[in-house]
């Protein structure tokens, strides 16, 4: 969301208008959109100019400056089974051109889920980088973008640990986590 809370964007199966769409394999994808409040409603749903039918893209997430977002995708240019990306937000609404974040933060492994705290520290899920087992989280500071840090236990566990958020006011995140068998949301502070 916006900090205005006027434009929201959105991962959402490959279906707008009532219809699905589905890859040369028939199987639906995922896709970003967008999407404006006016009169309390969510109107002019649209997707983002760099979606296909042939690639997922999801899990976006806006930098402090709402200037770039921040998402996950399989598209060409990727190193791994999905990497992180950014892409401008130009002053008139459109976008530039998708940008892959590159080896440092992405790896032949899944980069999943990534959120940016107000003192741009991305944080994002990965089973390519050495970890607990599963996806787990970590973090880099996008002003080095040098030192990938895992956060480590008691977020991190042997299962799927993902889709981390931090808020660095409070000093409290929240997590995914499927350490119980289950997927269930957790709280670390």
């Amino acid at each position: 969301f916006t900090k205005d809370g006027k434009t929201m964007y959105f991962t959402r199966n490959n279906y707008l208008d009532g219809k699905k769409g589905k890859n040369e394999n028939k199987i639906t994808l995922i896709k970003i959109y967008k999407a404006t409040l006016a009169e309390n409603k969510w109107t002019n749903i649209t997707e983002l100019p760099f979606n296909s039918n042939n690639y997922s893209t999801g899990h976006p997430v806006l930098s402090p400056d709402e200037k770039t977002l921040y998402f996950a995708s399989d598209m060409p240019g990727t190193l791994g089974q999905s990497d992180l990306f950014k892409v401008k937000i130009n002053e008139d609404g459109s976008f530039g051109t998708p940008q892959n974040l590159g080896n440092t933060i992405n790896t032949e492994g899944k980069e999943q889920f990534p959120q940016i705290t107000e003192d741009n520290i991305l944080y994002f899920s990965s089973n390519g980088h050495i970890g607990l087992g599963g996806l787990d989280v970590f973090m880099v500071d996008l002003k080095t973008n040098n030192q990938i840090e895992n956060v480590g236990k008691p977020v991190n566990s042997e299962k799927d640990d993902f889709a981390f958020s931090f808020n660095t006011t409070k000093n409290v995140g929240f997590f995914s986590s499927n350490r119980t068998g289950a997927d269930n949301i957790y709280q670390a502070n």
